[in-house]
């Protein structure tokens, strides 16, 4: 073999840290690739639908014009029926629009599940929801004439917001689990409204069992957040809009 044909080898001092460094690299702790998707991959070409869903969060405000007097009676079951409005529009109006556009599919090669960028979009939307939930429930609690505490008008709001959240996120796994979510719930609202209108229920429940709820509930939901969040995730590309 001629000179100019030598391959040169490595040492084997040379081996030997190659083989190190790239068993350190194998073995080192990396984040979750969950931590580096921007806020704006999350709401990307859906803008429309979370604008439209915080305007159906704002939809409660209708009743400002009432009297004071017939404002107060409704509003516990204003408040139960209207509180996940936005967090539930927002999720089914972008599953809708991505499946009309197609980017689904899109999604489905991308190196977070689809299932994660799921969960990710419902805390967001569950986020964005409190935030409108609190100046909403402020404004009926003030033109109703304080008829009832601030703090229960907070935690019929929150138990409702916070129910429909953890059944979404426990039903997140099936084909048509929104449909399953949106039939209970729908269930859940008639029978509300029939006994509430019959026997005024809501007006009885204490504060402390819808307290008791928004607290199980909220912690039902972010415990099914983290579960999701810890699952390995597939390779393939990173789904990162910047």
């Amino acid at each position: 073999m001629d000179k100019k044909d030598h391959i040169p080898m490595p040492t084997a001092m040379e081996r030997r840290a190659a083989i190190r460094r790239i068993a350190e690299e194998g073995l080192a702790d990396t984040a979750p690739s969950w931590r580096s998707l921007p806020l704006s991959a999350l709401v990307f070409g859906v803008e429309d639908c979370l604008f439209m869903a915080v305007l159906l969060g704002l939809l409660p405000l209708a009743l400002l014009p009432l009297p004071a007097g017939l404002l107060a009676e409704k509003l516990s079951l204003t408040l139960f029926l209207s509180a996940p409005l936005l967090y539930a529009a927002a999720h089914l109006l972008t599953m809708w629009k991505e499946s009309q556009c197609g980017t689904l599919d899109w999604k489905r090669t991308c190196r977070l599940s689809l299932q994660t960028l799921t969960a990710l979009r419902m805390g967001l939307f569950g986020g964005a929801a409190v935030l409108v939930c609190v100046p909403v429930d402020l404004l009926l609690w003030h033109f109703s004439g304080r008829a009832m505490s601030l703090g229960r008008i907070l935690a019929v709001s929150f138990s409702s917001l916070f129910l429909h959240a953890a059944l979404s996120l426990i039903c997140r796994e099936g084909r048509r689990g929104w449909a399953v979510t949106l039939t209970l719930w729908v269930l859940l609202d008639g029978l509300l409204t029939v006994w509430e209108t019959r026997v005024h229920f809501l007006m009885e429940v204490p504060t402390a069992v819808f307290c008791l709820l928004a607290g199980t509930c909220l912690t039902a939901a972010l415990y099914q957040l983290y579960t999701v969040l810890r699952q390995p995730q597939k390779g393939g590309m990173l789904y990162a809009q910047r």
